[in-house]
Order: structure tokens, then sequence, then C-alpha cells
């Protein structure tokens, strides 16, 4: 008998006992005497199910001025499209049903529906989203102990093993995410941004899925508490018959308003059928947080390895370190941040993307295959926002908010560098367009698309790569962000005004301060302003500017017909209407004018109109 069978029937043996005592404790009220009773009393069982869920109707229309060439199937996009429903494997219908047998036991799942509307026979799917889940949990003396297994659970352990990256809240709201809820109030969503600096977000913010067994517990004596968890990730998919699972957990004690833990995390699987040829990683870590009077400090350091029959299982450091001080002590709160993880940590379950290791898939191929999971993260040496971290780099991160009458300021500072050099590419984003330029390829995550090759797209986004043509460094990474709110009124009427701006630069060394030069390889700049009006009690008018501004120096691939690097202007102006229709039921509507060039590639070029339409109910 194997591991894996033994947590189950551990698991399953804990449910039935607390399953058990409930419905003895219950006989009574499935006596078949009560069913002549008038009025009829309800099941007390039925009272402890629950149905919740949404409707969500998502269609576009694109008329394309100036569209991309298709050079290859990927690119083909028609200069009108009419499309209904969300490619992103988000659901039209989604329905969550709980059912709790007892106080210490219950049970979830869900049913969507989905109609991709392609004209085949078949367009109407229907399934399982999370799965079947089961949580049982039984309180004693000595602690509070937990089993979740099943289908799907969201779970997090600490920011190196087991979860995903929350960041600083700096990004643009115009564009509704499809788990974006309908507010009671049709300005909340915007409120909420400007006085908290993040939106309401669902149950997985910051965590990462997992199917499989978890058993943790909580408030055990002197301040300790553990998780165990065994099962898949989502990079631990596929249907070989080999080994191909993932080991994870962690101890932590409590202490005052301070902890410290030891967690652990372990994948391992095989490259071939007989299970000769493993690969995988091991990632050891101590999380902590020490509170003082006016200063904290957190963070997390640990040790990792990758291991693959191409790769010798070196071990490398991670370390993450904040300190965090006060507005008691400066008048405004200030971050000091340092990380430095070695391009031998390879983690995909963490806060950190992979830029160092081409790592095998499932199918026996390389990561390189469209559509495959792991290309769905930038490779390369990736230009990313501020509190994005990457592996094979070291860095420091500032960040200080300042807040004054109704107007608000973050602003956030990087220096960094990788530590040593391995890629001859650069990665970065175009935000002004960025979800709109995904919608032009509908249906999975090609790479390497778009009219030079050089494009892959990712979820909700597209990323592009550029080759430099200098001799391979460890290279320089320095980006500003600055982020102002402002809440007035016009006319009597609430408005909220956003501003986005930030500026990378990528060099051939390391530097404390940017050069914005044409000694850089690559320097980015982005603006994005935006505002919210209460135009009516249930009507909220929006408005968005993006403007995205890329060059290129003469060390990287230059164009073949003009023999120029890249010289990229984007932009884009959108408006939009939120309609509160009825209680939990919202209405919006945005239109986007998008123009981009590339003055040197005469290919990189597009014009046109997007129109969406969103109407969601929440039951």
């Amino acid at each position: 008998m194997n591991k894996v069978s033994i947590y189950l029937i551990l698991s399953l043996i804990f449910f039935c006992g607390s399953l058990s005592a409930q419905i003895t404790s219950d006989t009574a009220l499935f006596n078949p005497l009560n069913s002549g009773l008038v009025p009829k009393k309800i099941a007390k069982s039925l009272e402890n199910i629950s149905v919740s869920g949404y409707y969500r109707f998502l269609g576009a229309y694109s008329n394309m001025e100036k569209q991309y060439a298709p050079t290859n199937l990927a690119d083909f996009n028609p200069k009108q499209r009419v499309f209904l429903g969300d490619d992103s494997q988000i659901p039209q219908l989604m329905l969550n049903i709980a059912g709790r047998p007892s106080k210490t036991t219950s049970f979830s799942t869900d049913l969507y529906l989905w109609t991709p509307l392609t004209g085949s026979s078949t367009d109407y799917v229907k399934g399982l989203n999370l799965g079947v889940n089961l949580t049982g949990s039984h309180s004693t003396k000595y602690g509070t102990f937990s089993v979740k297994t099943g289908g799907i659970h969201w779970y997090t352990l600490s920011p190196f093993t087991f979860a995903a990256n929350i960041g600083y809240n700096r990004f643009s709201i115009f564009e509704r995410n499809p788990w974006d809820p309908t507010t009671a109030n049709v300005l909340d969503r915007y409120k909420k941004f400007y006085t908290n600096g993040a939106l309401t977000q669902d149950v997985r913010w910051g965590q990462q899925a997992f199917q499989g067994f978890i058993f943790d517990g909580l408030r055990l004596p002197k301040g300790f508490s553990f998780a165990f968890m065994h099962g898949k990730s989502q990079y631990n998919g596929g249907t070989l018959p080999t080994p191909n699972n993932l080991t994870a957990g962690k101890l932590r004690k409590d202490f005052n308003e301070s902890f410290i833990s030891l967690n652990a995390i372990s994948s391992r699987t095989f490259k071939d059928s007989l299970a000769h040829l493993a690969l995988g990683f091991n990632l050891y870590t101590s999380e902590f947080l020490f509170k003082m009077k006016n200063i904290s400090v957190l963070g997390e350091l640990g040790l990792g390895n990758y291991f693959s029959p191409t790769v010798q299982g070196k071990y490398g450091e991670a370390l993450n370190l904040k300190v965090q001080i006060s507005p008691k002590a400066l008048g405004f709160p200030l971050e000091v941040r340092y990380f430095q993880i070695s391009p031998h940590v390879i983690n995909n379950n963490g806060v950190f993307f992979n830029t160092s290791i081409q790592e095998y898939n499932d199918n026996f191929g390389s990561v390189e295959n469209a559509g495959s999971q792991v290309t769905l993260l930038p490779f390369a040496s990736s230009l990313v926002s501020i509190g994005q971290l990457t592996n094979n780099r070291r860095g420091v991160i500032l960040n200080a908010d300042f807040s004054f009458k109704k107007q608000k300021l973050t602003i956030g500072y990087s220096a960094s560098s990788e530590i040593i050099g391995l890629s001859d590419k650069i990665s970065y984003g175009h935000p002004a367009n960025n979800l709109a330029l995904s919608r032009f390829w509908r249906w999975g995550f090609p790479a390497n698309v778009g009219p030079y090759n050089n494009l892959n797209k990712i979820y909700r986004g597209v990323y592009e790569t550029v080759q430099i043509t200098d001799s391979i460094s460890a290279k320089g990474f320095n980006s500003i962000e600055v982020n102002y709110k402002r809440d007035f009124k016009i006319f009597g009427r609430e408005i909220l005004f956003f501003y986005l701006g930030a500026f990378h630069n990528v060099q051939r060394n390391f530097s404390p301060l940017p050069r914005y030069s044409k000694a850089s390889y690559l320097q980015s700049y982005n603006q994005q302003l935006e505002f919210y009006y209460l135009l009516f009690p249930k009507v909220v008018l929006s408005n968005y500017f993006g403007f995205d501004r890329i060059i290129a120096n003469e060390h990287t691939k230059l164009s073949e017909v003009s023999l120029k690097p890249k010289d990229q202007t984007g932009k884009s102006y959108a408006i939009g209407l939120d309609f509160l229709l009825a209680k939990n039921t919202g209405l919006y509507i945005r239109h986007r004018w998008m123009n981009y060039a590339d003055r040197n590639f005469s290919l990189d070029k597009y014009k046109g109109t997007e129109t969406t339409v969103e109407l969601k109910i929440f039951f």
C-alpha cells in the first residue's frame, strides 16, 4: 500500500466518523411519523445545503483598420470579428454547491456551463471546475485539526514555497477581471481601490491551486501550528502512469505578534515512461516576522535545487528580507527590501519566475511547445513590475506611501542585476493595450507569433522578446513606479482620478541609478491615466488613456530593412459605462481606440477599435 492510499483511507475514516456522529444525533428528524404533520417539518439536513454562483455574459467586437499580417495560422485574425464568451477558460455560468452534514464536516462542489460558440455541434460544455472537495475539522483542548481532500483547494504555505505574488497594487483597474464583483454601490469598486490600495479579491488571491491531501493543525499548545500536503499542483498535471507528485509542509511557532516557521516543498516526476529519468526540485525555507515598536522585520530564507537528466542538482540560496518602518517614526510608511534568488532555485509554485532553466513538460517535450502550461510565464531576462521576483537576480526595492487630504501617492524604486549571465534575450510587455492585444490570438497560449515571431501570449496578456547581439553578461535592471490617486467632486458628483507611471531600463551591468539613454539595451516608459465619474446614482462614466514608449539600442537585433533597433510607440484611449441594473446585477461597457507602430520594423503595427459588453449577475 503506497502513501497516497494511506492518506485517502485516513481522510475517509475521519470524514465517516464525523458524519456518523451527526446522523445518530439527528435520527429523529427523519422519522416517517413526521410526514403527517401540518405544517410540514423541513429536515434539518436540507437547511445546511447552499447554492450560490454567478452568470457572466461577455461579448467583444473588434474592427481593425491595420492588422498584423498572418505569418502563420496562429496569427490569423480578420479585420472585423464578433466574439461571444471568454476564451480564457472562464465559464458563463458557475454554480457553487456546499453542504454541512455536521458542525465539523463540510463538502463543496461546483458545476459550470460554457458555450464557446465555435460552430461545432458539440459546442455546449459542462463539467466540474474545482471538483468535489471534502473538508473535515475536529476541535480538542490540544488544538483544531482539519483534513482537506478531493478536488482542488486554494492554499498557501509561504511566499517561496507555495503562494502567488500579490505585488504592491500598482495597476490599472479600467478593464474588469472575470472574478471582479458586482458591488451594491456602483462606485464602490473604484473607491475601495482608492481607499485600500487593492480591490476586493476572491478566495484565490495570493494562493495556488492544489489537488490531493492537506492536513493541518491550528491553535496547538505553546503557539504551534503545522500543515502537510501531498498531491499535485497545476505543474504536476498530465496522465502519465509514472509518479508525478508534490509534497510540502510547514511547522510554525507564534509568539506575541511575531512568528517563525520552517517550510519545505519537493516535486518529483519522470521524463521517461520507465521512471528512470527523474526531474523536479527541492526547496527548504524559514519564514519569519518580528515586530518591534516602530519597525517590523519579515522575510524568508532558504536553500533549493533543481534536478533533471541534463541538470545537476546543485543547491542555491533564496533570500527575501523586508524592513518596514511605521508612519510614527518617519511620518509616512517606508519599506526597504533586499532579495537574492539563485539560478539553481526553481519553483513555479512560488512568487518568483523561473528565468534560468528551460524545463521539460509532461509530454516529453520542451516548454517551447505552444500552449504548454509552463510557457505562461515570461522566460529569458524579464523586465517585470516592482515586487515581482525572478530567480537568478539580486537587488534592492524601496517603497513609500504618502497621504495628504484626499490625495494618495505611492512611489517604488528597484535596482537589481542578474547573478550570472545566462540569456541573450530580454522579455517585456505593452501595458497600454495588453489585454486587447492578447485577444488577437484566441484559444490557447501560442509562443513565437506576430509578424516577427517574437510575441508570446500569456493569460490575459502578451510579452515580447528582443535579442541582444552583445556578449552575454549579468544584466542590470532599474525601475521607478509612481501611483497617484485623488478623490474630488465636479458639479456635486464624486470623481476618482488615478495615474500610474512606470519607467524601466535594462543595461549591460548593475547600476544603482537608472540609465535612461542609449547606454541601455532597452528603455520602457508607460503612462496610464484613468478617472471614474458618478454620472448618476447607478451609473459611472469611466475613461482611460495609455501610452507606451519602448526604445532599444544598437546592441540588440536590428531590422533587416532599416538596419535600426526597435522604436515602438503605443497609444490607447477608452471610454466606458458601468450600470447597476439591480441588486447584484451589473452591466459594463468598454470601447477602446488603439494605435501602435514600430518606426523601424515596418510590419509591427496595428490600429483599430474594440468594444466589449459584460453582464454579470451574482446569486
